[in-house]
C-alpha cells in the first residue's frame, strides 16, 4: 500500500512507466488457478480409472506432477475434488439459465432448465458422473446441506414473490424436495449400465410432480 502510493519516476529501469497496470499479481492467481485446474483433471481422471477409494493424494500429486503438499495445497481433502465437481456442475446449470435470460420465467420453466443442463452434463460424460457422483454418495453426505437446495430455494423465493409460488410454501424445503429428488434420480440413473432410462425425461417428469404442489392455482386467493 505505501509503495503504491509512491511516486515513480517514469525513465525507472526495470519498473513500468507512471500509470500502467502492473500485471504481476494476475499472473500469479492465472498461474495458481492452472496449477488449480490441473490437479483438479488429475484427480477426476484417476477417479475414473482406479475408483475413488483406491486413489490417493499422492497418486494425484504424481499424475499432475506436483508435490504432494501443492495437492493439500488447492484441495485439503480428498473430497474436496467432489465438491469442486459438484460446483461446476451447479455453475454450468445455472449459466444455461442466465444466458437464456429464464431468471424472470415461471418457475417450472426455470427448474426444468436447469435440470436438463445437469442431465445434459451426466450423459455426456456418463462415466465421470458414474464415478465421482457415486463417491459422492457413498463417502458424503449429499443430502445434508446441500448447495444445490440453497441455489434452487433461490429460483422458488423469487418465484413466490412474485406471486406465482404458494404463499405458505417454505422455498428452502421446497428447495430441499428438488434437490433431493434430483439425487435420488441420478442414483438410479448410475446404478445400472446400460442406463435404465432417459435422464432428462425423468428429471423432467420429478420438477413437474413438485412445481404442481407449489404453483398458485387461478382461483386461488
Amino acid at each position: 500500500m505505501y509503495l503504491a502510493a509512491m511516486p515513480m519516476p517514469e525513465s525507472a529501469p526495470g519498473l513500468p512507466a507512471a500509470g500502467a497496470a502492473v500485471a504481476v499479481p494476475d499472473r500469479r492467481a492465472r498461474r495458481r488457478e492452472e496449477g488449480r485446474s490441473r490437479v483438479y483433471r488429475a484427480a477426476v481422471e484417476l477417479f475414473v480409472e482406479r475408483g475413488f477409494d483406491a486413489t490417493t493424494m499422492e497418486d494425484i500429486a504424481d499424475r499432475a506432477d506436483v508435490a504432494r503438499a501443492t495437492v493439500f495445497n488447492y484441495f485439503q481433502r480428498k473430497t474436496a475434488f467432489l465438491d469442486e465437481w459438484s460446483a461446476q456442475r451447479r455453475q454450468r446449470a445455472l449459466a444455461a439459465v442466465r444466458r437464456e435470460h429464464l431468471d424472470d420465467h415461471p418457475l417450472p420453466e426455470i427448474l426444468a432448465r436447469y435440470m436438463i443442463e445437469l442431465a445434459r452434463l451426466s450423459a455426456r460424460s456418463r462415466t465421470e458422473t458414474v464415478a465421482l457422483m457415486g463417491a459422492a454418495i457413498h463417502t458424503t453426505n449429499v443430502l445434508g446441506n446441500p448447495h444445490l437446495a440453497h441455489e434452487l430455494a433461490k429460483f422458488i423465493a423469487r418465484s413466490q414473490a412474485a406471486g406465482e409460488v404458494r404463499a405458505d410454501v417454505d422455498a428452502d424445503l421446497a428447495g430441499t424436495l428438488v434437490a433431493t429428488g434430483y439425487f435420488a434420480t441420478l442414483s438410479q440413473w448410475i446404478s445400472t449400465d446400460p442406463m435404465p432410462f432417459d435422464l432428462k425425461s425423468r428429471l423432467l417428469q420429478m420438477v413437474d410432480l413438485i412445481c404442481a404442489g407449489l404453483m398458485r392455482t387461478p382461483d386461488a386467493e
